[in-house]
């Protein structure tokens, strides 16, 4: 607890008589003021360092330190509640309403194909080796005035060397059987949809 000190400001008489009585009393006068004036100020440096941990232990909550929800007492602030009237019926698709999907195409603007260069088992050269079927994912962009479709198509063959099945590696954009991404040139994204089928 810091105490008030009491500041002793001399009074015109106290000047009056120390100038009376000569250069020392009055450089005396001075040296006792000056020595108040510095408790004063030490005093004043701590009581803000108390006033700052004071006001910043009032303002921590459980949403901005470790403190538990319980200690935020009267002072939590409310969350602001949707000014929006729930309806009657329940969120997301109603009963009855037809899902929609999108469809291959079976003519797309361009193919892309993959090739399996080895064996992903062995480590078996696969160059040469017949090619027994293609696993395609589309990919469906949206650009400003047609629909372009890219059909990725990763070669499937089987090992000479130990007959396990390979396919050929996909690129990073066609990792998903069906993914929505944004496009940063157009409005919309891109579907992708994959598809299995014998060459």
């Amino acid at each position: 607890m810091i105490r008030p000190m009491n500041f002793r400001m001399p009074t015109n008489e106290d000047i009056h008589t120390a100038f009376e009585q000569g250069e020392a009393a009055v450089m005396a006068l001075f040296h006792a003021v000056a020595t108040q004036v510095a408790e004063l100020a030490q005093q004043l440096a701590k009581q803000g360092e108390v006033l700052q941990e004071v006001q910043t232990r009032l303002t921590k909550t459980s949403r901005n330190s470790s403190k538990p929800p319980s200690s935020d007492g009267y002072g939590k602030v409310k969350r602001t509640e949707s000014l929006r009237k729930s309806g009657d019926k329940p969120n997301g698709g109603q009963p009855g309403h037809d899902g929609q999907t999108l469809m291959a195409s079976e003519h797309p603007d361009q193919t892309l194909t993959y090739e399996v260069p080895s064996c992903a088992h062995c480590q078996a050269s696969l160059q040469g080796v017949e090619v027994v079927g293609y696993e395609e994912r589309q990919v469906f962009d949206m650009p400003a005035i047609r629909i372009e479709v890219t059909a990725h198509r990763a070669q499937l063959k089987v090992c000479p060397a130990c007959g396990r099945a390979n396919k050929g590696p996909f690129p990073e954009a066609g990792d998903a059987s069906r993914a929505i991404r944004p496009d940063g040139e157009h409005l919309g994204g891109i579907l992708y949809q994959s598809a299995s089928y014998s060459s």
